[in-house]
């Protein structure tokens, strides 16, 4: 299994039809799938997301730290919808 280090939203980053997962309990993962990689906060290491396929992990899909707050994006710049064409 991989671990993927997402990275935090950016000022004013809010995709038109996602939302945010708050992890309550710090030792539970938000998401638990059964693909490749885990998916770990920015800021603090602690483990958001277990066994995720890249394809579940868009850029809609945030996630607020249980251990230190901070909000996670699992997706990576080329996903970012400021860099789409339209």
């Amino acid at each position: 299994m991989a671990r993927v280090t997402m990275r935090e939203i950016r000022e004013g980053e809010v995709p038109p039809d996602g939302g945010t997962a708050v992890q309550e309990d710090p030792g539970r993962p938000v998401f638990t799938g059964n693909g490749p990689d885990d998916y770990v906060c920015v800021s603090c290491g602690n483990v958001l997301a277990t066994a995720m396929h890249e394809e579940q992990m868009t850029f809609r899909v945030r996630v607020r730290c249980a251990v230190c707050g901070t909000v996670n994006v699992s997706a990576t710049d080329v996903h970012d919808p400021s860099r789409r064409k339209r």
